[in-house]
């Protein structure tokens, strides 16, 4: 009889265990929308490229690399069983440093590692450590551009919403003093986030929007930024698209129902304040988009990429400073383009915090770009970064934590996120060793093939 008994229980947890692995197996794929056993699938028109063998797991780099270089290794990868439940990754080893790379749960086909951090030691030598995974042919790509920025270039980073330009581009803006941040939406929409301190919705969005907008001046501020070079434009959140699309109708607020553009606009204290202009639609946009660019002159203008990053907003902001850009002919310097949301999974990057940002899934012909740039952060950097996101209201625990039930709630749903591998933290995806830019010359936006390879299929309104 207890031989009856054991054998039941033991036959009764290994089903338990086998259903539970199934369903993490199910539940961890359920994080992309594609299949992770496609190649990713870029074309490098203007990259240089040489093959390498890898030996031992280590390979030997070109002695002409050097420093200011982006560069990626072209590896075919098939993750193991245990891929599907840990991020299959690889950790790239020089003599000094180390970072890691991490790919989707259950990942095969070709990929790119991120090693441009590892050439700042000007390191000649790499290993390749697998994790989870086997790197099928020894024969890897090299690729790689010869890229840097000028340490008097003027860099100016596009923010649909607050805290955008600090996940995308807190490490390169802050290295420039010069830099100039313009928030496009007050970002007052979005869930109940402090709905235990305000019980009427309009009160709380109210709020919500006046703290974010604080918010995106004040950071910056806090990097070292010129008070006069951040600036909000205070439109409303959600609606950029559809200002676009009811041009030149005035939209209103999704949660406050207005449509007054000095709800948030108020808030801001650089001197340029006093000639926004215009209200709540999309002329208005354009216009305020073509004083701040002629005033400020940018080098370098960060902005979401068009079809890479699969918000709205952030689409049609980069359509409105595109068509800002062409309204008053402006042709010099380049544009660094990033994607917060990313088309193929918004947990992209894959993986734990601290680890690399390579380039991101891709299955499709046609982006054009001219370059990529990787900024490295060292470690000093990524902890500022942690303070900066710290320091937006919005990126932070929800104010529930306060009630000890709520907080046992929370950390339960918290606890089946991780389980889950559905994590989707800012602070796990936006704190890495790198950020990472596609490069395009603002001068190609005036040549309508590259302009609509850029833009895949959406529409500028004519000039």
């Amino acid at each position: 009889m207890r031989v009856k008994f054991v054998f039941g229980l033991a036959s009764l947890v290994l089903l338990v265990s086998i259903s539970f692995i199934f369903l993490m197996k199910i539940k961890r794929s359920e994080i992309i929308d594609y299949n992770p056993t496609q190649d990713y699938h870029y074309t490098f028109e203007n990259a240089n490229s040489v093959k390498l063998e890898l030996k031992n797991g280590k390979l030997i780099l070109p002695s002409n690399l050097g420093k200011d270089k982006t560069a990626f290794l072209k590896v075919n990868i098939k993750s193991t069983l245990l891929g599907n439940f840990f991020y299959p990754h690889i950790e790239i080893k020089s003599q000094t440093q180390s970072v890691n790379d991490y790919f989707e749960y259950g990942g095969s086909g070709n990929r790119y590692l991120n090693i441009s951090s590892l050439l700042l030691e000007e390191t000649m030598e790499i290993e390749l450590v697998n994790k989870y995974l086997e790197i099928l042919e020894p024969t890897v790509e090299l690729i790689y551009y010869t890229n840097s920025i000028h340490k008097d270039s003027k860099i100016m980073v596009i923010s649909p919403h607050p805290d955008d330009a600090e996940i995308s581009a807190f490490g390169l803006y802050s290295k420039f003093p010069n830099s100039f941040v313009l928030t496009l939406t007050a970002g007052e929409n979005g869930p109940m986030h402090y709905d235990e301190l305000f019980s009427d919705s309009l009160r709380h969005f109210l709020k919500k929007g006046q703290i974010r907008t604080i918010n995106s001046i004040s950071v910056p501020l806090q990097s070292g930024l010129n008070q006069n070079n951040i600036i909000n434009l205070g439109y409303f959140d959600g609606t950029i698209k559809q200002m676009h699309d009811e041009n030149p109708i005035n939209v209103f607020s999704q949660t406050l129902g207005t449509d007054f553009i000095g709800t948030f606009r108020n808030f801001n204290i650089s001197n340029l304040k006093d000639s926004l202009m215009g209200s709540s639609n999309w002329d208005s946009m354009i216009g305020n988009l073509e004083f701040v660019l002629k005033s400020y002159k940018p080098d370098i203008i960060v902005l979401p990429h068009p079809h890479m990053d699969n918000h709205s907003d952030h689409q049609f902001s980069t359509i409105g400073v595109i068509q800002a850009l062409k309204k008053i002919n402006y042709k010099n310097g380049e544009l660094f383009f990033y994607a917060n949301h990313n088309l193929g999974s918004e947990f992209f990057p894959f993986g734990n915090a601290g680890g690399s940002v390579s380039l991101p899934p891709n299955f499709i012909d046609g982006y054009h770009f001219n370059s990529v740039y990787s900024h490295p952060l060292t470690q000093e950097e990524q902890m500022e970064k942690v303070l900066a996101l710290d320091a937006m209201n919005d990126l932070r625990p929800d104010t529930e934590w306060r009630f000890w039930d709520k907080l046992l709630k929370m950390s339960y749903e918290n606890f089946k996120a991780y389980i889950k591998g559905q994590d989707n933290s800012y602070f796990r995806r936006g704190i890495r060793s790198n950020e990472l830019f596609f490069v395009v010359p603002i001068n190609d936006l005036y040549d309508e093939g590259h302009l609509t390879e850029l833009l895949m299929g959406k529409s500028i309104d004519p000039l």
